[in-house]
């Protein structure tokens, strides 16, 4: 075997020495790969409301971003995966409501975090949403405040979208004949149902908090205001107020109360199809109009 001499040798060593010096400049850390292009932010959020908002409102050529707890599960019966914490030590910034306790108890220290309160307000409901939108691009705005002007330009854009669009909305409810009409629903979605023109006779907590006398005492209210339908929270529980709507001879319906991964106009769209073909069975005596159907968001 040949052996190469210290000349042959020296161009070897500064050609490495050099690889080693470009790869530490590039950034050769476990950040580099967190889930974005080279140079993108990575941005996780505790669900998907938060997530639509931040895509919405931050420039997409700059940041990544992802959320944890799927659209259709309840936040204080959902475990972190390996894959979820995974993201969060990736993340260089981790955006959380402040009930989503599973994020604080598995979110790591270094990351930056903004923890948000809804101040009681349900972001599912289109005023709401829109305060959330404020909320939210000023708190980015100060976190990341190179990028300030195009925050609140995008931001004035979405608000824009969704007061177009939940215009339309409104009026779908109207052309039904059934604004202003009571029904029976889960505390969860209450606040929508209001911002949609109904009058939430009577509301309910979670399955397990729901007794026998309380169903009784519920459709004794919606008997009494003439409750059209009895509305369940998706991810509470779907299944909650379905004896009380059979009880009533209403319909049975199922809202969520997190956007799918189509959006939040969408989703928010797709919770007034159900109400409205609800309504459109019970008017034509159908078999949602005996209670023994069930109108779901999406479907």
């Amino acid at each position: 075997m040949k052996q190469l001499t210290f000349g042959e040798l020296t161009p070897k060593i500064f050609l490495i020495a050099a690889m080693v010096v470009a790869c530490l400049f590039a950034g050769c850390s476990d950040r580099s790969n967190a889930g974005g292009p080279k140079g993108v932010r990575v941005i996780v959020a505790s669900d998907t409301i938060l997530s639509g908002m931040i895509v919405s409102l931050l420039p997409p050529r700059l940041y990544a971003v992802a959320a944890i707890l799927p659209p259709g599960q309840c936040p204080g019966h959902y475990d972190v995966k390996l894959s979820d914490a995974e993201k969060m030590k990736r993340a260089d910034l981790i955006v959380s409501f402040k009930e989503m306790s599973f994020i604080d108890k598995n979110g790591p220290e270094r990351a930056g975090r903004l923890v948000i309160d809804t101040g009681g307000r349900n972001w599912m409901a289109p005023d709401s949403y829109i305060h959330g939108l404020d909320l939210l691009a000023d708190r980015l705005s100060k976190y990341f405040p190179e990028d300030k002007n195009e925050i609140l330009s995008r931001r004035d854009d979405a608000v824009r979208e969704v007061r177009a669009y939940t215009d339309s909305v409104k009026q779908r409810i109207r052309d039904a004949g059934i604004a202003g009409k009571a029904v029976i629903a889960s505390s969860m979605q209450k606040e929508p149902l209001e911002w949609m023109g109904f009058c939430v006779a009577g509301e309910y907590g979670r399955p397990e908090s729901l007794s026998a006398r309380e169903v009784v005492r519920l459709a004794k209210t919606g008997k009494e205001q003439g409750a059209i339908f009895v509305a369940d929270n998706l991810q509470s529980g779907p299944d909650a107020g379905r004896t009380i709507a059979e009880s009533l001879g209403v319909p049975h319906i199922v809202l969520t109360n997190f956007p799918s991964e189509k959006g939040y106009l969408v989703t928010l769209g797709e919770n007034v199809d159900a109400i409205v073909a609800a309504a459109a069975a019970q008017k034509a005596g159908t078999e949602g109009s005996r209670g023994r159907g069930t109108q779901k968001a999406g479907k």
